[in-house]
């Protein structure tokens, strides 16, 4: 269990402005065939028939799923590529670039407002999570977990960090562990319903991650009342 996929040498050739519409036509968009761990966990906490929008999809299964167990969702991304695939399918959509917050407002409220794996890719995640709260009742939010214990053992041995980018150096620009997420959620004053690491380490059955989240959690969901 001891590896550093995920980690890696950074690639500094072909830094470019991040452009994600150019991202998936060149890799070709399809929605996944199969939900992510992390998925399955939102999946099973949103009841049927709840309103959600999905903030940042890409290509995830998660809204053909929500929408199958009755819910009423809206996805939302940056990319047009993106939310055009998804209207074909019959899907509401918006296009939100989350940065410019002035623009965050919405004609009515959510039970759920997803946002799977995207605010460590946001310079001002705090202005973005104000500028919602009104919207919903319910943040589900999911990050990765930059104390997880092949990072720390990366950084000891190889003297390098979690890799940061794939396409641009911009893409993660915002980093916590376990411990630091609940911090910072608790300075909104946002009650924390459920925090479960959807992966992680674990050994002859046993999930570590979801005992010692904090060290052997590799993706962690969250679940927070505004």
């Amino acid at each position: 269990m001891f590896y550093f996929s995920n980690s890696g040498k950074r690639g500094f050739t072909n830094i470019t402005a991040v452009d994600y519409d150019a991202y998936w036509k060149e890799r070709g968009f399809k929605i996944n065939e199969k939900l992510k761990e992390r998925e399955v966990i939102i999946l099973n906490e949103i009841p049927a028939h709840a309103k959600v929008l999905d903030i940042g999809c890409g290509n995830s299964l998660l809204p053909v799923r929500l929408k199958e167990k009755g819910c009423d969702v809206t996805v939302a991304d940056i990319s047009t590529v993106v939310l055009n695939e998804y209207k074909k399918i019959g899907f509401k959509t918006l296009h939100i670039h989350l940065e410019d917050t002035a623009h965050l407002q919405f004609a009515s409220p959510f039970d759920y407002i997803i946002m799977s794996e995207v605010l460590e890719h946001t310079r001002n995640p705090e202005e973005i999570l104000t500028a919602l709260r009104p919207y919903t009742r319910t943040f589900v939010l999911t990050i990765p977990n930059s104390a997880f214990y092949r990072y720390r053992f990366h950084l000891m041995f190889t003297g390098t960090f979690i890799r940061q980018w794939v396409h641009h150096p911009g893409e993660h620009l915002r980093y916590w562990s376990h411990t630091d997420f609940l911090a910072w959620l608790n300075a909104f004053n946002f009650n924390v319903k459920k925090a479960v690491a959807s992966n992680g380490f674990d050994s002859m059955g046993i999930p570590f991650y979801t005992y010692f989240p904090n060290l052997f959690g590799h993706q962690i969901c969250y679940f927070v009342e505004t």
